[in-house]
């Protein structure tokens, strides 16, 4: 999968600016019909400036066009853009330390009432308002600039909009979530998991968004899930493939994609390990059991 963050901070071609961690970017990409997993270990607003692109999570597909704000959690997804029209955005990269260390500065904003965002989705739609607006337009002709502004003044900015943004209650699900970061290791690393299992994704990166060595992601997955995370992710990945063969008609391919196996003749072999059917043949007979019954 693509690194989208480490791709746009390691790339010249973009406008972009950092400040304590943060990064602002105008993200262009030339238009094309293309279909793709993306991961970012960093979180990111996405102000959209023009054209449509699809961002799909485990369970949902996100469409956006001009205007439109999603906010995606660190992590991965796929990610489909059309070829009608340049896709071009304003991408703002922030980590979770940086949500963090906001929060405690302004402890106020935590709540005692938390909730269990395990099962919230990776990306949350923002709604837009005037100041939200006015923000994409102020960082857009910063990007312009050829020297770009003060760094005090662009984290104030921020942090200002972060405010605004936890007191509005139209925000919560996303305020919700940066709440949610404060939460003790296990917590955090079942949420990644489970937003997350269904990607191609390495041991390695699920350790980094969960903030942890390997060693200890590993440690601390056995204690939790009283399995190994390999095994862990195999069984979902299979279930999850299993529900897809019964209750769509996709490919067979994009099954094996849209749930991260390795390659299609991999999933074919583990899926026939565990249903003793290849996964066309276990279609086939659930079809035909289907038909029998009714």
């Amino acid at each position: 999968m693509i690194n989208l963050y480490s791709v746009i901070k390691d790339n010249n071609v973009f406008s972009k600016m950092e400040v304590n961690e943060l990064l602002f970017v105008e993200y262009t990409c030339m238009a094309e019909d293309t279909r793709f997993g993306i991961w970012s270990n960093n979180n990111y607003f996405a102000f959209i400036s023009s054209g449509k692109k699809i961002w799909r999570t485990t369970y949902h597909s996100y469409e956006v066009n001009e205007s439109d704000i999603i906010f995606v959690k660190k992590g991965a997804n796929l990610a489909h853009q059309f070829f009608d029209s340049e896709f071009c955005a304003i991408f703002i990269f922030i980590p979770d330390d940086f949500i963090k260390t906001f929060l405690q500065k302004n402890n106020g904003l935590l709540r005692v009432d938390q909730k269990d965002l395990s099962t919230q989705d990776a990306v949350i739609r923002v709604a837009q308002d005037e100041l939200l607006e006015s923000y994409y337009h102020s960082i857009r002709s910063y990007l312009s600039l050829s020297q770009k502004p003060d760094e005090k003044l662009l984290l104030l900015k921020f942090e200002e909009l972060l405010l605004s943004l936890f007191s509005n209650k139209k925000h919560q699900a996303l305020t919700d979530y940066f709440i949610s970061l404060c939460q003790n290791s296990v917590y955090h690393m079942r949420c990644v998991m489970e937003e997350n299992f269904s990607y191609n994704l390495k041991l390695e990166n699920y350790a980094q968004l969960c903030h942890m060595s390997i060693s200890t992601f590993k440690k601390t997955f056995k204690e939790y899930y009283h399995t190994t995370p390999a095994s862990w992710l195999k069984s979902r990945k299979l279930h999850l493939a299993h529900q897809k063969i019964i209750s769509t008609e996709l490919h067979i391919n994009q099954i094996s994609f849209e749930c991260g196996f390795e390659d299609v003749s991999h999933f074919i072999r583990v899926f026939k390990q565990k249903y003793h059917l290849t996964p066309h043949q276990y279609r086939q007979h659930y079809s035909c059991e289907s038909l029998m019954e009714a």
